[in-house]
């Protein structure tokens, strides 16, 4: 089951679907990041998973389609609303309910701040849909045995299955592998050429935990989920 981001009116599917357990449970209210390094991106709560999450969005063949990320966790409570303040600080609104339903550990409130310390983060940046494939961007440039390490990398597929009840299962899961790995020449962008990709699936990629940057930075989140709704012409 999942719940999702966003809509494709036409076609009536979600731009991003949230698996449930593994990255949501019940989204709340998203926000969009207006400058630095994730600038054009948005970041939205959960009440239940706890936390906040970040998402890419990109436009393939007219339907809009992207990847969430982990972004912050540990906060007082659920979190419900997310607001800029005139600091430039991110304003996190928590709430709950005790014992059991919408919470976060049973935490019922809290009312917190997010204040950007100048130092970077290595994570994936975003993940882009290619002909073949997709393209992993990160924050800062990959170390020299990135390549090496990314035979451990986890990559998996699958499609949901509507029914009547709460939700429906995930169907036609599926292992996949990379057919080849290029690395950029400033060693930010990993291309992966990847056989058998289906559309309307949730792409799932898990980095090697003990991937670091060419500067020592260890990973910050090893997980991306993508919904590719459409695979690009060219």
């Amino acid at each position: 089951m999942a719940r999702r981001i966003g809509a494709n009116a036409a076609h009536g599917t979600p731009a991003i679907w949230l698996p449930e357990n593994e990255i949501a449970n019940s989204p709340s209210e998203p926000v969009l990041i207006k400058e630095g390094t994730y600038k054009g991106q948005i970041l939205h709560g959960d009440v239940t998973h706890g936390g906040i999450k970040r998402d890419f969005l990109e436009k393939i063949n007219g339907r809009y389609q992207g990847a969430v990320f982990r972004f912050s966790q540990g906060f007082a409570a659920g979190v419900n609303r997310l607001r800029w303040g005139p600091d430039g600080a991110l304003y996190v609104g928590e709430v709950g309910m005790a014992p059991g339903g919408w919470s976060w550990q049973d935490h019922t409130s809290g009312l917190q701040k997010l204040t950007y310390n100048g130092k970077g983060t290595f994570e994936m940046l975003a993940v882009r849909a290619k002909p073949k494939g997709f393209e992993i961007e990160f924050t800062e440039p990959l170390g020299k045995e990135a390549t090496a390490q990314m035979k451990e990398l986890l990559i998996q597929q699958w499609w949901y299955q509507p029914t009547p009840k709460y939700g429906g299962p995930k169907m036609d899961l599926t292992d996949l592998k990379a057919s080849r790995m290029t690395l950029s020449e400033d060693g930010r962008r990993l291309y992966l050429e990847i056989p058998n990709l289906k559309k309307e699936n949730v792409v799932y990629f898990r980095l090697p935990n003990d991937l670091k940057s060419a500067s020592g930075q260890p990973l910050w989140s090893s997980e991306a989920w993508y919904t590719l709704n459409e695979i690009p012409l060219n």
